[in-house]
């Protein structure tokens, strides 16, 4: 598959969709599309309000030419290109605080992705910001070398760094994972805890087209973890015992079932997975009849018996 032990995939479809899902929930919204963000102005910060109208729209593809050069960064410049990058769309955001009169705008933000020490690190890069509509040049001038900056600033600070948390899969523990965005997918790589970190995964490598959402695990990982699943069926047993009545008598049973042993392996290709366990296996049965018909039956036969002998 890879050099990592495990792959996962994620589309930005599917993450476009749980975007949506998420801002829809009301629990969820009003944390999702609206805050207050602390832009620092000289010695001091001021409040800066913000809100979406509508969810983000990821874009999970190398930025444009015309985007890198259309993007505001935090020293009011285009910002130094970067591989790995992406953008996030915001159809409709509003923003208002101290000197800064509300007004709703449409904004792209050029963003990268990155897990480090166990941790997620977001990082905006710049933003394109859409100002057709401020036909006043200082307005603008406003916007793009002081809204906009500080806004990056204060969102890096908001965003910063999410801990991570650690991936068990079928009973593997794996390591830090390493992220890359690209090919309209973000994709993780890790190897399990007992390796080397994996290498940052190239998704257009790894998937033709993007996944929904994808699971890969390597021939290794996958062997291990078989025969991690069956190491605790060596010695374990079962048993059964009962009994029922059929009108003259009553049948017995009983039955017991001990694993002696258990392997997998992990074989051809594509990939077989062969599991071999070796049983044994314990049975009894017996049928007792009552008392009554039992002595009924013993009675004939004995008559059956001093007839016979008086011929």
């Amino acid at each position: 598959m890879t050099r990592c032990d495990l792959v996962v995939a994620l589309g930005q479809d599917t993450l476009n969709d749980l975007l949506r899902s998420s801002a829809s929930r009301p629990g969820v919204r009003d944390t999702l599309l609206n805050g207050t963000l602390q832009v620092p102005s000289g010695d001091r910060s001021i409040p800066l309000d913000w809100a979406l109208g509508e969810p983000p729209v990821l874009s999970l593809h190398e930025p444009t030419d015309d985007e890198w050069r259309a993007a505001i960064g935090p020293r009011g410049v285009p910002p130094a290109r970067v591989p790995g990058a992406f953008t996030v769309l915001l159809p409709r955001l509003t923003v208002s605080g101290p000197g800064v009169k509300r007004a709703t705008r449409r904004v792209k933000l050029l963003c990268t992705l990155a897990a480090r020490s166990g941790t997620l690190d977001f990082t905006p890069l710049g933003a394109e910001l859409d100002l057709r509509h401020v036909p006043d040049p200082s307005d603008r001038a406003v916007y793009r070398h002081i809204v906009v900056p500080r806004a990056l600033r204060a969102a890096l600070v908001l965003l910063g760094r999410t801990a991570l948390p650690r991936i068990d899969v079928a009973g593997l523990s794996f390591g830090d994972f390493a992220l890359t965005a690209g090919a309209g997918m973000v994709v993780g790589a890790a190897n399990t805890a007992d390796r080397p970190p994996a290498p940052a995964p190239d998704p257009a490598a790894l998937f033709p087209r993007a996944p929904a959402f994808e699971v890969l695990l390597s021939r290794a990982a996958l062997e291990r973890a078989a025969r991690a699943a069956v190491a605790g069926l060596a010695g374990r047993s079962d048993s059964a015992r009962g009994s029922s009545s059929f009108g003259i008598g009553r049948a017995q049973y009983e039955g017991r079932v001990q694993v002696n042993a258990a392997t997998a392996r992990v074989a051809g290709n594509p990939l077989e997975l062969d599991v071999d366990i070796s049983l044994s296996v314990h049975a009894e049965a017996g049928i007792d009849l009552f008392r009554d018909i039992g002595e009924a039956l013993n009675h004939a036969a004995e008559g059956i018996g001093r007839a016979l002998a008086s011929y």
